[in-house]
């Protein structure tokens, strides 16, 4: 699965750092791995890929605005978990990471431009 993520997200032309094991605390085994991206203009954050298998991304927003305001119009498959600030916060199935990652990537250009 983690080699999927990383095509998936250079094919959409992100930079990506190294897949890294996270723990709840320091000391504590692994639970989760974590990969940070980046879209240069518009985005980054990281894919969260747990041990069951269960897959989040948190998308931070490099252009000023609120995700809460904008979660009606979001066309993602993936549930959305929490919206706040510039924070945004996915429950995604495998499948579906390329298409929703794309459809942010390109809703936040758009909004970058309107906001020139």
């Amino acid at each position: 699965m983690e080699e999927s993520i990383v095509k998936y997200l250079k094919k959409l032309g992100a930079e990506l750092g190294e897949w890294k094991e996270v723990s709840e605390r320091p000391g504590k085994a692994p639970f989760a791995k974590e990969l940070e991206y980046k879209f240069e203009d518009v985005m980054w954050g990281k894919i969260h890929l747990r041990n069951d298998g269960e897959i989040f991304i948190h998308v931070i927003s490099k252009i000023p605005f609120n995700w809460k305001d904008k979660v009606k119009e979001l066309k993602i498959k993936g549930q959305i978990e929490d919206a706040a600030g510039g924070l945004l916060w996915l429950r995604e199935e495998e499948n579906n990471i390329e298409e929703d990652i794309k459809w942010i990537k390109e809703y936040l250009e758009s909004l970058a431009k309107q906001n020139k």
